[in-house]
């Protein structure tokens, strides 16, 4: 007998739906526990995009999650762009990622505006927006991607493909669609992937219908009209939106970002609600360590990714210690107290990342447990 026999029998009745809720809660709980804090990337691989790895703590979408790594929000993945390759696909999806510089430099095109980006700079896309990533042609470029599932979770998991690289490797499951003349205008994902009956045929170029609802926001023009009631505020909101995310720049430049010394360490902050950027799923910034020292010690309703992007050392989580070195993803799961550690004789440098959406419904605000040592005598 299986576990979900007792309510798939029953006809109804109140204890089924309680029993239910906490069989699935508890399974869940287990999962989460059981699933590695520290991850080392995933191998990069060649796709109609470009050259990128698969998403580091699991699928993207909101359907397959906990399967590396024990985070339900984050599915950060890194995409490679060597020298003088061709260049990487278009695509447009109504989610709104935040791109991290890794190394090299490169421009990114989000609705036909090209922005320059170098080494620890975050590029943050506008939602909507039709985009593409490109590295330097001498020296390239790597770069993480801190996209979320919260969009997907919501139902907004729409994506086109608009154009794909000059030479797209496609997955098991799935070929090329040609036009009567010959052109490559897709790729058709066959019956028996993830269980569909029939083929699906993926046509590169937009839906005429979304289509239609991206180019309206688009064309929103500024508000000038008074707000009589409520509702109009919502209206407001939306021409507020569009203008907004019009005359902000998506680049964040680490150069003119400043330090700070903060209770948890030396910080330097890429996206929260005081800066004006276009990405506003997460708050991103990095965080130094000096040798043989350590962060404070903190704790929050919502989950966080860290990228090692130097140095080595260690976490604690609830107690328990998780080793990591440069290029590895630190999860730390939700309502985890954590602290790191740098355990060698150079600096420690790491991108850390939460969803901003806790904070809009009231799960925001960290509890600060212990100071980092260097705080508040550190000269920043």
């Amino acid at each position: 007998m299986s576990y979900l026999e007792p309510w798939e029998e029953s006809t109804g009745s109140e204890g089924s739906d309680r029993l239910k809720r906490f069989v699935f809660q508890t399974k869940e709980d287990l999962q989460v526990h059981s699933l590695p804090h520290v991850l080392q990337p995933l191998a990069s691989k060649q796709t109609v995009m470009g050259r990128g790895s698969p998403h580091q703590t699991g699928d993207l979408t909101s359907y397959d999650i906990l399967i590396r790594g024990p985070l339900y929000c984050f599915a950060s993945h890194i995409i490679d762009i060597a020298p003088h390759v061709p260049v990487r696909g278009v695509h447009r999806h109504i989610a709104a990622p935040t791109i991290f510089c890794l190394s090299g430099k490169g421009w990114e095109m989000n609705d036909g505006l090209t922005y320059q980006f170098e080494t620890h700079d975050m590029v943050c896309f506008a939602p909507y927006s039709t985009h593409q990533h490109g590295g330097d042609a001498e020296v390239g470029c790597a770069m993480i991607s801190l996209a979320t599932r919260l969009f997907h979770s919501f139902g907004l998991m729409w994506r086109e493909q608009h154009k794909m690289t000059e030479k797209p490797a496609f997955p098991d499951g799935t070929e090329p669609l040609y036009g009567d003349d010959g052109t490559l205008r897709g790729y058709k994902i066959k019956k028996g992937v993830l269980g569909i009956k029939d083929d699906i045929e993926v046509v590169v170029g937009p839906e005429p219908k979304l289509e239609d609802v991206f180019q309206a926001r688009k064309r929103s023009a500024p508000w000038n009209a008074p707000v009589h009631d409520t509702y109009d505020r919502y209206l407001k909101l939306y021409h507020d939106e569009v203008q907004y995310l019009g005359r902000v720049d998506h680049v964040v430049h680490e150069s003119r970002e400043a330090w700070e010394w903060s209770p948890q360490g030396k910080l330097k902050w890429f996206v929260h609600p005081d800066i004006e950027t276009g990405g506003r799923q997460v708050w991103a910034y990095l965080q130094e360590i000096p040798p043989h020292s350590r962060s404070g010690k903190h704790l929050h309703v919502a989950e966080e990714q860290v990228l090692v992007v130097e140095g080595n050392g260690y976490d604690i989580h609830d107690g328990a210690r998780w080793n990591w070195q440069a290029g590895d993803f630190i999860c730390i799961p939700r309502m985890t107290t954590h602290q790191h550690f740098n355990s060698g004789d150079s600096r420690v440098l790491l991108l850390c990342a939460m969803p901003s959406p806790f904070v809009d419904v009231g799960l925001g605000g960290i509890e600060q447990l212990e100071d980092a040592p260097e705080f508040p005598t550190g000269d920043g």
